[in-house]
């Protein structure tokens, strides 16, 4: 099989005889009409005879039409004529415009030549190549897609499993060998006589010498991988064995995916007895919360915090309150862990609840770095406060406090023409690394709708808790399972991908300074939110957020409690902290040269090794 990108006319070895296709097609048609309009006047015989013997005598002529020899009343020919009209419009109505003279040109000779032998006929008939680009503006596949012109990945690989699948006007070049090349053709044409489609999504990981079988076998609906290794299976080892390994496995040696240890398991155990313990007290508690916060479409916006991340919550909805959003806020639940963070964000207007039973001992301190014992721990604060609120029957905008918003992000969410009918949706994380496919779906910030699809993914992301303790990702452990959930469930998946400009986060502070240089000064006006990800610690987004013109929270309330800040006097107004701790205008700081910055810091130094000013 010789595979390589040759546009196709589509008319290369079409039958002669193809053009009476349709001539057939209406003759056998109206055989079948005629045969009713026979049966039908059988009928009428028959009823006329049987009347004639009752009433001692024949119908009236005046009554009666003929048909040959064959008389038919008014009403059965006008019941005649309209069934004809029927299944003439029932049967070119499931024609489309051109099907017609598709039907003349379409090419149902046989092959000269097949381009897969006879031993493989029972699961594939022939092949095409179609733009990516095209072929996934046709199909939204969910996962985030890079754009394919120009990049050497521009076409997918279509196989056909049967001949009734092969498109009308290319069948004899889908199907035939002849000499020809794999040809490329239009998606809709290539897509219209599929009434299933298996997607594989694959790349060739680094530099491996990489090959792929397809086997017609009893359906799997996954990908078995193996590699040339000892065993068990370790670093590759080219004169070696097959062995199964993971798709975490690499050619070093790594898995990235290892299984939980008996100690994480165990943990998870302490941690769901407790959780099952308390279910009833606490969704008695929380259900008159919800239904005081939710907006008039049932979905509540989720956050947790603890008080070390506290600025960065208060910083949210000061920024909010600038931007004139003070009302999207009433939808805001955070599920505080300590006493400090509850007081705080109420002092802002915010509604809280605080879930001592199943976060009461969760740290206060805010993580230090990526996947340290505090931020491993308050992921477990992440997936208990989505799964109450998603399992009493809400919809639910989960987002971290590391974000700002631009304008009401539910708004797009709602609007159907923009988000298409999915069941969950994610910023795209942007590192498209294997610990995270296929979605590369950012757990920090996400809207799910309620039924029974999502209320059993959270519910299943609570129960592999011991996944989140092993892997210190809460990300990576829901990615595995939406994988599961989508191929058993049906469960839609959507991840808003990095290329786009609605949502943007650390992929794009950090690699796309052309879209940043004009989200800062403002002229960017698709972005809903930003999200501070791809950020080692809360210092670093703290400098970045000043830098950017994104910081609203006045220093004199950043790391203080609501004693500190009124000084221990009494709470006399119903939003104590607004006046004193959000600024109308922004803080802007200079701290490193080549990040984005809204106004010029090349006099700061870089923080990146070899960094170039932004500006």
């Amino acid at each position: 099989m010789n595979i390589r990108p040759v546009r196709s006319s589509g008319g290369n070895g079409k039958s002669s005889s193809s053009s009476s296709a349709a001539h057939i097609f209406i003759t056998i048609l109206l055989g079948c009409i005629f045969f009713y309009v026979g049966v039908m006047s059988g009928l009428q015989m028959g009823g006329a005879n049987n009347d004639s013997k009752a009433l001692g005598g024949c119908p009236d002529s005046s009554d009666m039409v003929g048909v040959g020899d064959v008389t038919l009343s008014e009403e059965d020919k006008m019941e005649v004529e309209e069934m004809v009209k029927t299944i003439l419009g029932e049967e070119f109505a499931k024609m489309d415009g051109s099907d017609i003279s598709k039907m003349d040109e379409s090419d149902n000779s046989p092959p000269e030549a097949l381009r897969f032998p006879s031993t493989m006929s029972s699961f594939i008939a022939g092949s095409a190549l179609i733009e990516k680009d095209e072929f996934t503006s046709l199909l939204d596949l969910g996962v985030p897609v890079d754009k394919g012109k120009g990049t050497g990945k521009a076409d997918v690989l279509m196989l056909y499993n049967t001949e009734r699948s092969l498109p009308y006007s290319y069948k004899s070049v889908v199907a035939s060998d002849g000499g020809l090349t794999t040809p490329s053709i239009p998606a809709k044409d290539a897509l219209e006589n599929c009434e299933s489609l298996h997607v594989v999504l694959t790349q060739n990981p680094g530099t491996t010498q990489q090959c792929m079988a397809i086997m017609n076998h009893y359906e799997s609906y996954q990908i078995a991988r193996y590699m040339r290794s000892g065993n068990p299976p370790s670093v590759l080892i080219p004169n070696e064995k097959f062995r199964s390994i993971s798709r975490g496995h690499t050619k070093t040696g790594r898995d990235n995916l290892s299984p939980p240890t008996a100690k994480d398991i165990l943990s998870n155990f302490k941690d769901l007895s407790n959780y099952f313990k308390h279910f009833e007290d606490v969704t008695a508690e929380l259900k008159p919360i919800l239904k005081r916060v939710a907006d008039d479409k049932g979905t509540v916006i989720v956050q947790t915090c603890n008080k070390g991340q506290s600025e960065l919550l208060m910083n949210f909805a000061c920024s909010a309150r600038a931007r004139g959003l003070e009302d999207v806020l009433k939808h805001v639940l955070v599920f505080a862990t300590d006493l400090e963070t509850k007081e705080l964000a109420e002092g802002l207007g915010l509604n809280t609840f605080f879930d001592e039973k199943n976060l009461g001992k969760m740290p206060k301190t805010e993580a230090r770095a990526y996947g340290d014992r505090a931020f491993t721990m308050m992921m477990y604060a992440k997936v208990v406060c989505v799964q109450l609120v998603n399992f009493l029957g809400y919809n639910l905008l989960f987002q971290d406090v590391d974000i700002i918003w631009y304008q009401n992000p539910l708004t797009y969410f709602y609007d159907t023409d923009k988000s298409g009918d999915f069941d969950i949706y994610f910023q795209d994380d942007g590192a498209h690394s294997v610990r995270y496919a296929p979605y590369s779906a950012n757990s920090g910030f996400y809207y799910a709708r309620h039924n029974d699809r999502t209320q059993y993914l959270f519910t299943t992301l609570l129960y592999n808790g011991d996944m989140i303790k092993a892997w210190d990702s809460h990300q990576q452990a829901l990615v595995a399972i939406l994988t599961d959930h989508a191929s058993y469930y049906g469960l839609k998946v959507k991840v808003l991908g990095r290329d786009e400009n609605e949502f943007p986060g650390g992929f794009h502070y950090h690699r796309r300074r052309d879209y940043m240089k004009k989200l800062v000064k403002g002229k960017e006006d698709d972005a809903y939110i930003f999200h501070m990800s791809w950020t080692n610690n809360k210092d670093n987004k703290l400098k970045f957020f000043k830098q950017m013109g994104e910081w609203y929270l006045d220093e004199k309330c950043v790391g203080k409690t609501l004693g500190e800040i009124t000084e221990g006097g009494a709470v006399v107004t119903e939003l104590p902290l607004v006046e004193p701790c959000c600024l109308a205008e922004p803080e802007i700081t200079c701290y490193y040269s080549d990040k984005p910055s809204k106004t010029t810091c090349n006099g700061s130094p870089t923080i990146d090794k070899g960094g170039k000013p932004f500006w």
